[in-house]
């Protein structure tokens, strides 16, 4: 019988030095790669994924401190590349976390980290790599800034990319690494699609963070992305001065995400219909994203297929420059690992960011950031100059995949059951512990329906997270939409994250008659939910302004069923779907195409004001031909 690649590392842990590192490396990168942790394993031994993760992590151990076991650069670039499994993988397993690593390695401590650093380098780059937010060692994670360039941005990227996190203490840790971020320094990275998933992970997951200047990581992130871009031959288009003003001009949409289950093409759907009447409209996005109702949108569609290879992305560059777009609108940046590095070049005259992954770019290639005004608080929080629309423009594409579902009010909640229709990235401990706080306050058992649409390691560890602070919740894998969308309807109220809330599950929620409470703050995912509240009149006590204010109105709405029963009744009574949703027969409005045909028109104009936000009222300013 063949032996299975977990018993197979375990016998080059204890008995081949020589190829043990290659082995774990090899393994990690499966799991990393998405495979199952069970594949790993002959079928008579894949019963318990406990068991098989704590195996596979003390494995991990016998080669992590064994000396005889080199952990050379190449070795520390690759791991960095995949640390995280590494976490997920201790969080499911016996041990719940590597401190035990750690302390074998003699890095116990903060001190003793630096006395590593001056002492084994080998050791203190494995105790760097190992080290979680969630660890419970008393390390500071403000002694990574005083490592070497390269160990202290890996490790920083890698720690900022931890999902998902598992405790308060770390929810601390990564909010105080994301604030020290902006003073690590730019360095070259290898030219490896693992090192630029790295790269965006970190670029993208710093939005989930609450501190004001969580994006100061960005710049530094640009100028790594930008200088890993050069190195594998990406550059600027050579445009013509000054640019060419054609009557249609080429409107080139770079989808991270697009396909239509997705809540881009609900959220961009309408826009797309707007902008196709003044545009030629051409997609440029993966194989899989461009489904046929997707297609319909366009008048062209040119899609690309990801490769092994670093280099494929010289040809993503050199299919846009072929298209030579007037401008490129971006509907998200950083939700795709080619996002971020493409978007830090400068590939057409003028180019937009959208709403898709609501965080500023800090990008110098980017020039707008274009959305509602509702989601805006304070626009110093953006690098981009504003073009905003007003919030009753906001249409969304009905889902071609969306099958209405009557709502199903409960008179009487006995348990009530709270919805969390939420990507994990928001799940953040320090919003569980308000959760917590409000099932001790309530009065009546509250049973909590999780939806944080993963799978694999990261589903296991989010039932682990749950279970150990809110036990008795019902944490779903990933499902069909309108499966999705009947597990929400059993519920009662949405308690929505912060500081990122949500779009799709307030939509959602807001079609089932689910009310909602949220928590506003300045920055744009700390809008979403409070926007579409106002966007459909809803009382303004279900927006908070501080966590006491959220505990408060989540209570009253829990505690009070028939104040709760008559706002679900209120929203039914709205007909949410046709208010807010449309498809190919709806009438178009003009919001979009006119404000994008407005700053191709002026945008020389635009960018020499100076000046940082246009609302519609503004445009004036530079009236449109």
């Amino acid at each position: 019988m063949t032996q299975s690649a977990l018993a197979s590392l375990e016998t080059a842990a204890t008995h081949n030095p020589a190829g043990a590192m290659g082995a774990l490396l090899q393994t990690l990168r499966r799991l990393a790669s998405g495979a199952d942790l069970n594949g790993l394993a002959a079928p008579e031994s894949a019963q318990d994924v406990e068991v098989l993760a704590t195996r596979l992590t003390a494995a991990m151990a016998r080669i992590m401190t064994n000396p005889a076991i080199r952990f050379d650069g190449d070795a520390a670039l690759r791991f960095a590349a995949i640390a995280r499994v590494s976490d997920n993988l201790h969080a499911i397993s016996g041990f719940g976390c590597s401190d035990h690593i750690l302390r074998m390695l003699g890095a116990g401590d903060t001190e003793g980290l630096l006395r590593l650093g001056r002492e084994d380098r080998e050791a203190f780059t494995k105790a760097w790599l190992l080290f979680s937010v969630d660890s419970g060692l008393p390390i500071d994670v403000a002694a990574l800034l005083n490592t070497p360039p390269p160990l202290a941005l890996l490790a920083a990227m890698s720690l900022i990319s931890q999902k998902p996190i598992l405790t308060e203490a770390g929810h601390k840790r990564r909010e105080a690494l994301v604030s020290l971020a902006a003073r690590l320094k730019p360095v070259h990275l290898p030219l490896s699609v693992d090192h630029l998933v790295l790269l965006s992970a970190a670029w993208m997951l710093c939005s989930y963070a609450g501190a004001r200047d969580k994006h100061g990581i960005k710049p530094v992130l640009n100028k790594v992305l930008r200088d890993w871009g050069v190195g594998i031959g990406l550059s600027d288009a050579d445009l013509p001065a000054p640019r060419l003003r054609p009557d249609r001009p080429t409107l080139l949409i770079a989808a991270e995400i697009m396909h239509s289950n997705h809540v881009q093409y609900r959220y961009f759907g309408q826009y797309l219909r707007q902008l196709r009447q003044r545009f030629r409209l051409v997609l440029l996005t993966e194989e899989s994203q461009a489904d046929a109702p997707v297609r319909s949108l366009y008048d062209e569609v040119q899609f690309f297929k990801r490769e092994a290879e670093a280099g494929y992305l010289t040809k993503v560059a050199a299919k846009i420059k072929s298209i030579a777009p007037d401008m490129i609108f971006w509907l998200s940046v950083g939700m795709r690992h080619w996002g971020p590095v493409l978007a830090n070049f400068r590939l057409a005259p003028i180019q937009i960011v959208g709403l898709g992954h609501c965080a500023s770019t800090f990008c110098e290639t980017i020039d707008y950031f274009f959305t509602e005004e509702g989601f805006v608080g304070d626009p110093a929080l953006l690098s981009e100059q504003l073009v905003l629309l007003p919030d009753e423009s906001l249409i969304f594409e009905r889902s071609p995949h969306y099958t209405p579902l009557a709502a199903n009010i409960r008179e009487i909640a006995n348990p009530l059951r709270v919805a969390l229709p939420s990507n994990l990235l928001k799940l953040n401990p320090h919003f569980i512990g308000v959760l917590r706080k409000i099932r001790d306050n309530a009065r009546r058992p509250l049973e909590f329906h999780v939806f944080p649409n993963v799978g694999g390691l990261e589903l296991l560890s989010t039932r682990r997270l749950f279970n150990r602070y809110l036990p008795g919740s019902i944490v779903y894998p990933i499902k069909r939409y309108n499966d999705y969308l009947a597990d929400l309807n059993a519920c009662d109220v949405n308690l929505s994250p912060f500081p990122f809330g949500g779009l799709n599950g307030v939509v959602d929620s807001f079609r089932q008659a689910i009310p909602l409470i949220t928590l506003e703050g300045p920055d744009l995912p700390a809008r979403l939910d409070s926007m579409m509240l106002r966007r459909l009149g809803l009382p303004g006590w279900l927006i908070a302004q501080d966590e006491e204010a959220y505990i408060s109105a989540a209570l009253r709405l829990i505690d009070n069923d028939a104040e709760r029963v008559a706002l679900s009744r209120k929203i039914l009574a709205l007909d949410v779907e046709s208010v807010i949703s449309g498809d190919a027969t709806t009438p178009l409005r003009r919001d979009v195409v006119d404000a994008v045909w407005w700053i191709y028109q002026n945008h020389e104009a635009i960018k020499a004001s100076g000046r940082k936000v246009f609302r519609a009222a503004d445009r004036a300013v530079f009236p449109s031909a």
